[in-house]
């Protein structure tokens, strides 16, 4: 035995699971769909239906990468945030294959266009999206194996699947069958490279077609910990004794690392399956007292339209009282009157920040010394800090952001000039799927760039100044939207603010806000309230410019969504361009 015999430690997924199991082999992970019975699972249980998947997946004829940044089979899955997927998170990246969250929110036509780019051979597919299997295989011509996934036969392992037309040449199988037939030997896992391609999604599309990107085995371990790191300070203070309420999609950035970091942490995991607000709203009420007898919380997070859903539910069922819960946010800006009511209920708010592009948060809310030490210790003026500013957080633990200007050259930290954000992270993706032209682009300035523009200030904290495509250009100066969403958001009757530049003769582009009131407000807030409230309590007071006053206030019932829940004001810009 000497150095001949040294072998290099890769950084793959199943190490996660592994170090799962270790710590926590009877904790559990449990799914809760609504209707249904709840279905609970130990992280050994857990492994065992991962185990069976290893030999399900040889069946099919599925193929590992050869080498590091190579692909292997591409696996599709359309499903909510369930257990399955959770076990298909591990199994398919464990083997060598590549994993593809299919964004089930996408229109039918992006979902065969970005199908049909993967090229995936092995679909895994909820029966809520089996009404659809005939225009996907009519469309997708490369899928030999369709797995159909039903809740009922997961929860109650009785029921049975819809009737399902397929092609001669496809093989259609029910999911919990193929575990029983499988049986209980141990599957003998490929020892495969770090730098083998784990996983790929596509973008939201907001901007034209969606984009692909593709992370490897290290940049997912990687990131896990640069997230477990980064939780474990102020005002997070995650420990393995909270409970993890999953509600950001897994189809969109791997549900922003959840199924991941939070099993290599030891957590305990909930599953609520199909979106059911008032359901989502309950389960959050009930597992409070179950996570406080241990010393924990419950966490979740997601868009700010998924908190302003679990408050109207939790309004309508009297509940008053939410201390105990942390809701992490992302995407957009949170309304400062929700942020409001949140502290009301005693939720803990707190920010992130990480495209698509990136697999995890670059940047979170947390209390660095740089800041605490300037600011003073006082957490809920730091929060409001982040919250109010619309910050994006400090950079996570070995990720690092800075600013340039257009030319390339580096701002400092502390300027107020806005600059484009660039990433130095293990976690960006490497390019953009078949797209060598927008990959030029991204990394451009020897960093990636994904067009949104911010300030660094001097406690080190991103504030978000705006996308490229979003800004509004009056005059020939610059408008933040972001900032006057903000200033709008402030508002008690707003719930969701988009604010954006329409045609102007004379200034090429004015503001308008488009305004979705709470419940409470509807039919009584005015254009003229808005106005005078952004009047006195912000221009008059300094904060905004009074040119930056929107022309006009328009009141909606809901606004279009992206596939991931934010505003899409592509659409909005569409309708009121007009």
């Amino acid at each position: 035995m000497g150095v001949d015999d040294f072998k290099d430690y890769q950084l793959t997924i199943g190490k996660i699971l592994r170090t799962g199991l270790y710590a926590a082999p009877d904790q559990k992970l449990i799914y809760a769909p609504p209707n249904l019975p709840k279905r609970e699972f130990t992280y050994t249980e857990f492994a065992e239906r991962v185990n069976r998947l290893g030999f399900i997946l040889e069946k099919f004829g599925v193929k590992s990468a050869e080498k590091p940044w190579s692909m292997g089979t591409r696996v599709a899955v359309m499903d909510w945030n369930t257990i399955r997927f959770q076990e298909l998170m591990y199994a398919v990246p464990m083997y060598g294959a590549v994993l593809f969250t299919v964004n089930i929110r996408l229109a039918p036509q992006d979902i065969a266009y970005t199908m049909n780019l993967a090229e995936p051979e092995v679909l895994f597919i909820h029966t809520d999206f089996a009404p659809f299997l005939n225009a996907i295989l009519e469309n997708v011509k490369t899928i030999k194996n369709v797995v159909v996934m039903s809740d009922e036969i997961t929860c109650t392992r009785k029921g049975e699947l819809p009737k399902i037309e397929a092609p001669e040449d496809v093989g259609i199988y029910e999911y919990e069958e193929l575990l029983k037939k499988s049986g209980e030997e141990k599957y003998n896992w490929p020892e495969i490279n770090e730098y083998f391609v784990a996983s790929l999604f596509f973008t939201s599309g907001t901007t034209g077609l969606p984009k692909g990107v593709y992370h490897t085995h290290r940049q997912i371990l990687l990131s896990s910990m640069q997230i477990l790191i980064a939780s474990m300070e102020y005002p997070f203070r995650a420990s393995n004794r909270d409970i993890i309420l999953i509600l950001v999609p897994y189809f969109h950035i791997f549900g922003w690392m959840q199924p991941y970091y939070c099993v290599l942490g030891g957590n305990k995991l909930v599953f609520p399956g199909r979106y059911d607000w008032a359901h989502i709203a309950r389960l959050i009420k009930d597992y409070i007292p179950i996570a406080r007898e241990v010393g924990g919380s419950v966490m979740s997070g997601g868009v700010p339209t998924m908190l302003y859903a679990i408050f109207q539910e939790a309004k309508k069922m009297g509940i008053t009282d939410y201390k105990g819960f942390l809701f992490g946010y992302g995407g957009e800006a949170l309304p400062i009157s929700v942020y409001e009511d949140a502290k009301k209920m005693g939720i803990d708010v707190v920010t992130g920040y990480g495209p698509s592009e990136t697999l995890t948060a670059i940047t979170r809310a947390t209390f660095i010394p740089r800041m605490w030490m300037k600011m003073g210790t006082d957490s809920e003026k730091m929060r409001d800090h982040f919250v109010l500013k619309n910050s994006l957080g400090v950079a996570i633990p070995l990720s690092f952001v800075k600013t340039v200007d257009e030319e390339g050259n580096e701002i400092p930290i502390g300027s107020e000039t806005p600059g484009r954000v660039l990433f130095e992270a293990p976690s960006p993706t490497r390019e953009y799927y078949k797209d060598p032209e927008k990959t030029e682009s991204a990394w451009r300035y020897g960093a990636f760039d994904v067009d949104d523009f911010v300030v660094i200030d001097e406690y080190g904290a991103v504030l978000f100044v705006d996308r490229a495509k979003d800004a509004i250009k009056s005059g020939g100066e610059w408008i933040p939207s972001s900032r006057l969403e903000g200033f709008i958001s402030s508002h008690p009757a707003v719930a969701e603010v988009a604010a954006i530049g329409v045609p102007d003769p004379k200034w090429s582009e004015r503001p308008i806000a488009l305004i979705v009131p709470k419940p409470e407000y509807k039919g009584k807030v005015t254009e003229e309230d808005i106005k005078n409230h952004l009047i006195k309590e912000h221009v008059e007071k300094g904060t905004m410019p009074k040119w930056w006053m929107p022309d006009k206030v328009i009141f909606l019932d809901e606004t279009p969504k992206t596939a991931t829940g934010k505003i899409n004001k592509r659409i909005l810009r569409e309708e009121h361009s007009k």
